[in-house]
C-alpha cells in the first residue's frame, strides 16, 4: 500500500489530521476544533474521503473539540478508556489496533499532559496529541498533569520508535509542520534530562497552576455528554511547555523574475516542488514542477534529499515558506528557497501556465 493520504490543518497553533485510506478512502479526523468544521468537510470533499472515525488525542484545554459535530450515522468517537468525558466513545486500551480502511494503527498511551492522552502509530507516523510537541514537551501545569510522568511516558513510548518515524503533533509553533523521532531525540531540549524527575524540577510549576477560568470552562464542555457549542471561540492557552522548535532561521525568497530565471536552468521538475493541495495543481500549474502535498511532504523525505537548492511554491508563499523551514530543521534541504508570492505572482507577471490560472 502507498502512504496515507494526509491533511494538516492548523488554526492558531493547533493541529487536527486527517489520515485517509488510499484504497478505501475512507479516514480518521484527529483533534477537530470548532470553528474549523467547514475546513474538514472542504478537505474530505476535495480528496473523496468518507469519514469513518473521530479521535480526541486527550481531554482538551485549550480550545473547543468538535468531535460531537462529527459523531453519529456510524461515526465512532475514539478516545483513550481512562477519559473522564461523558459523551458516547470507544474506549481505547494501550496497544490497541485501530482499522481506517486498510490502514492499521496502534494505540500508545502517553500520559502526563492529561491523564487521558494518547498517541497513535502506523505507517510511518505518529500522532503524538499534546505530549511531545517539535522542539517542546506539553504543558504539565493543567490539573491532572504530572510533569514526570509525561517526560517517562514519552520517553518510553514514543522515543522507541523508528527513527524516521513522522511526528505529528497537536500544536504546531514557529511555522513548523512536522518533525521525526530522530530529529526530536537530537534537537528537543526538553529530552535531554536524565529522567522525568530531573525535568520536573527544571519546571518549577505544579499541577492546576494553568488552569484559569478560560481553560475550566473549555474542560467543562468537552467533557459533557452533548454540549451546546459556540460557533467560533478562541483559544485558552498554549499547550506547549517550551515552544521553541528551532532558533531563528532566514529562508532564501525570491520573486517571479528570478525564479523565472532559475526555471529555465533547473536540472529536473523534483528539483522545484510546488506544496499546494492536488486538486489545485491538477487545474493549473508552473510547467517543469513536481507535486507533493504539503502535509504529505514528510513521505518523500528520502527523495527530496539532496536537491540543493530546492525551490518551493504554493499559491502565495506562504505554506512553501513552512516547507523550506520544516525541511531545513530535518537536515533534508540545507539550502530551501521559496517562491515569493507563489503561482499568483508567477502568473501576474504572464509567465506560463499549464491548465488553469490560480484564483
Amino acid at each position: 500500500m502507498s502512504h496515507p493520504i494526509l491533511k494538516i490543518i492548523s488554526s492558531d497553533g493547533c493541529q487536527s489530521y486527517l489520515v485517509g485510506c488510499p484504497a478505501t478512502r475512507a479516514c480518521l479526523l484527529v483533534d477537530p476544533k470548532v470553528g474549523r468544521e467547514s475546513i474538514y468537510t472542504s478537505m474530505m470533499q476535495h480528496y473523496g474521503l468518507e469519514l469513518a472515525a473521530v479521535l480526541d488525542t486527550h481531554t482538551h484545554a485549550d480550545h473547543l473539540s468538535a468531535a460531537t459535530k462529527f459523531m453519529g450515522a456510524g461515526v465512532p468517537l475514539w478516545m483513550s478508556g481512562s477519559t473522564q468525558v461523558k459523551r458516547e466513545l470507544k474506549g481505547l486500551e494501550h496497544g490497541q489496533e485501530l482499522a481506517v480502511g486498510e490502514l492499521r494503527f496502534q494505540v500508545l498511551e502517553v500520559p502526563g499532559h492529561t491523564p487521558d492522552s494518547i498517541a497513535l502509530f502506523g505507517h510511518g507516523l505518529v500522532v503524538t496529541g499534546d505530549s511531545l510537541f517539535i522542539g517542546g514537551l506539553a504543558r504539565a501545569d493543567f490539573v491532572g498533569s504530572d510533569a514526570e510522568l509525561l517526560y517517562n511516558s514519552v520517553r518510553a513510548r514514543l522515543l522507541n520508535l523508528p527513527g524516521d518515524t513522522l511526528v505529528l503533533p497537536g500544536h504546531g509553533y514557529n511555522d513548523l509542520l512536522f518533525s521525526t523521532i530522530d530529529c526530536e531525540r537530537e534537537l528537543n531540549p526538553c529530552l535531554r534530562f536524565v529522567d522525568g524527575a530531573a525535568y520536573a524540577a527544571s519546571l518549577d510549576c505544579s499541577p492546576g497552576a494553568g488552569n484559569s477560568p478560560a481553560v475550566d470552562a473549555n474542560l467543562v464542555l468537552n467533557l459533557h455528554a452533548s454540549p451546546e457549542l459556540p460557533e467560533s471561540p478562541g483559544n485558552a492557552a498554549a499547550c506547549c511547555a517550551s515552544p521553541g522548535g528551532s532558533t531563528a532561521v532566514t529562508i532564501e525568497e525570491i520573486g517571479p523574475f528570478e525564479a523565472k530565471t532559475i526555471h529555465a536552468g533547473l536540472s529536473g521538475p523534483e528539483q522545484w516542488v510546488d506544496v499546494r493541495d492536488p486538486y489545485e495543481y491538477e487545474s493549473g500549474r508552473i510547467p517543469g514542477t513536481t507535486s507533493i502535498p504539503l502535509s504529505e511532504l514528510g513521505f518523500h523525505l528520502p527523495r527530496l534529499r539532496g536537491h540543493d537548492p530546492l525551490y518551493l511554491s504554493c499559491r502565495s508563499g506562504v505554506r512553501s515558506m513552512t516547507a523550506a523551514k520544516t525541511l531545513q530543521r530535518l537536515g533534508v534541504a540545507s539550502h530551501p528557497v521559496n517562491i515569493g508570492g507563489g503561482i499568483l505572482g508567477w502568473q501576474e507577471q504572464g509567465f506560463p501556465i499549464e491548465g488553469l490560472p490560480a484564483t
